[in-house]
């Protein structure tokens, strides 16, 4: 009878494990997960025994293995709560964790750790050695860790991100319960509430996972950036081989045409336009393929460390957008860039950044294409503690009515298939998280003007910033 609870778990939880396989597939966050599942389908499939068996020698054979997947446990939980808040920070206090883990799995076979067994009315229990208390206080110290980059990562995440966040909270403090049982290695003889806390908690969690897409987002766009990135680098590759081959070739063409060994019929410049085909090949595929990293850092803004932010120059940020932006006609020299102080510099990601001006310049082209004529502006002056970026363009401007919505998620004014919406919110929720900010100004018919706000290095700004927990869960959208 005592046994059926700990059957029940421990089946539960291979049925977790699977479900979450199955439905959001294998990412970097499914790992502690399934660490978690299958420390626990362990424990609770020795404790099934456990409590079943007459057999001393067989007793204590099931403490000590099953004592195995417990030490384990707290560390999985934590490994999985610093995925889950992006704290790539913590990774040493990860492996010391797991390494103290690894240390009292090696001293089990001993008195150590579980000092043999106690039988209970529910059958065979551990009991605890001179070192169980080591692992109770890592525990705590786990669960208070674990507590605290959770409600960090709250306090600045809105909507899903919040909810999930929630959840995980609640099944961090349900978790937290099953450490009563520790009460037990120490005599106390009651039945071991454990194996309901920890069912409940760990189901919540899978409950999380899939509901609100913990997993399922990141390796979406993991997948779909490696798919369309590799057939571009190999289009990209191709072109650079036919433009480092095609002047010997023309000029071979060249030659049998003077010597008459070919007549040539082909109008006046094919050939040689041939040659700029591969230029032209390799500027969208650059293009392109920006598109798809500037996709890939949507999904992932929310896991940005701001201990990683450096001085970065703002003229280089501008020059880099422009040198990678696949223009087309005479787009380029319609952008006009102000003289722009060398020393300018932000504290930030850089990469961020030339995405933000790259997604800028797209939404200015567009609407210089639809307005027939216009102009781009872009300029930097310092204002204090930030660096202020002006993007300002001479197209149709945006109605008023339609203003105070661009940075709305999935907002545009594009025809269908045009515009996904993905672009101005991406710009606000980068400018925040780098400790800035994004504003437009539009006179119909006149101008629209962005501007970036991006603090400056090692001022009362950027310091607070650095001081400040991450913001959570970025909002997509568009623009123009």
């Amino acid at each position: 009878m005592y046994a059926i609870p700990t059957a029940c778990v421990s089946a539960m939880f291979v049925v977790f494990g699977l479900y979450v396989l199955i439905t959001q597939g294998a990412t970097r966050l499914f790992t502690p997960f399934i660490l978690m599942c299958v420390s626990t389908f362990a424990w609770q499939g020795a404790w099934t025994l456990l409590f079943q068996t007459d057999n001393p020698h067989t007793a204590d054979l099931l403490v000590r293995g099953g004592y195995l997947f417990i030490l384990f446990l707290p560390t999985t939980f934590y490994h999985f709560v610093t995925e889950v808040a992006a704290q790539r920070r913590e990774q040493p206090i990860l492996l010391a964790s797991y390494g103290l883990c690894f240390v009292l799995a090696i001293l089990l076979p001993g008195n150590e750790v579980v000092a043999g067994y106690q039988h209970f009315f529910f059958g065979y229990y551990p009991v605890a050695g001179p070192l169980h208390p080591l692992h109770v206080v890592q525990t705590v110290l786990l669960a208070g860790r674990s507590a605290q980059l959770l409600l960090a990562a709250r306090q600045k995440a809105e909507g899903d991100a919040r909810r999930r966040l929630d959840l995980c909270l609640a099944s961090l403090c349900l978790y937290s319960f099953a450490a009563m049982d520790y009460a037990v290695n120490y005599g106390f003889g009651f039945y071991p509430p454990g194996v309901l806390f920890i069912g409940l908690s760990l189901g919540l969690l899978a409950i999380t996972i899939v509901r609100y897409h913990l997993i399922h987002p990141y390796a979406v766009a993991a997948t779909i950036a490696h798919e369309i990135s590799t057939p571009l680098a190999t289009i990209g590759m191709h072109a650079d081989e036919i433009a480092s081959v095609w002047g010997h070739v023309f000029k071979g063409y060249r030659t049998a045409v003077t010597h008459g060994l070919y007549e040539d019929h082909d109008e006046v410049g094919q050939s040689e336009r041939i040659g700029q085909l591969a230029t032209a090949i390799r500027r969208e595929v650059s293009g392109t393929s920006a598109m798809v990293e500037m996709a890939l850092a949507s999904f992932t803004l929310d896991r940005l460390d701001r201990g990683d932010f450096s001085r970065h120059s703002v003229h280089q940020c501008v020059m880099s957008t422009l040198e990678r932006y696949p223009f087309s006609g005479d787009e380029r020299e319609r952008v006009t860039v102000m003289p722009i102080d060398l020393a300018m510099s932000f504290s930030g990601s850089d990469t961020v950044v030339v995405f933000v001006l790259f997604n800028l310049l797209k939404n200015a082209l567009h609407a210089i294409r639809v307005g027939g004529d216009g102009a781009i502006t872009i300029s930097a002056v310092q204002d204090q503690d930030f660096c202020v970026l002006q993007f300002r363009d001479t197209g149709p401007g945006i109605a008023p009515d339609v203003l105070p919505y661009i940075f709305d998620a999935f907002f545009t004014t594009k025809r269908h298939g045009s515009g996904a919406g993905m672009g101005l919110a991406f710009c606000r929720r980068a400018t925040e998280l780098l400790g800035g900010s994004i504003e437009c100004s539009s006179i119909r018919g006149i101008h629209t003007t962005f501007t970036v706000r991006l603090p400056a290095p090692d001022t009362p700004a950027d310091r607070a910033l650095r001081k400040t927990p991450a913001q959570h869960s970025p909002r997509w959208s568009q623009g123009q």
